[in-house]
């Protein structure tokens, strides 16, 4: 019976550290953006920045197709880490838009 609950536990902080993981690529694109010398990487920091939209959009299918319902306080920070980093990058790399 331990080993069941133990799983358990281990099986739902796994998941709330994947609704977690698009600040780390929000992270990880402002470093990019911010060590950047070249219009190369600024818009190497956009992908990675877009990069976690993805996550978050396949864990959000993931929620949906397993009928659960997303982490509570991981969906909301990693959606509003996307979000507010996104304005800031717009702000500062508005030069290196991918597009």
């Amino acid at each position: 019976m331990a080993n069941k609950s133990e799983a358990s536990t281990k099986s739902s902080e796994l998941y709330e550290i994947l609704w977690a993981s698009p600040a780390l690529f929000t992270f990880t694109s402002v470093a990019a953006s911010v060590l950047a010398r070249t219009d190369r990487g600024r818009e190497l920091a956009w992908w990675i920045y877009f990069a976690g939209w993805a996550a978050l959009l396949l864990m959000g299918l993931l929620s949906l197709v397993s009928g659960g319902k997303p982490a509570d306080p991981a969906a909301w920070i990693g959606l509003s880490v996307l979000v507010l980093f996104g304005v800031v990058q717009g702000v500062f790399n508005s030069g290196g838009w991918p597009v």
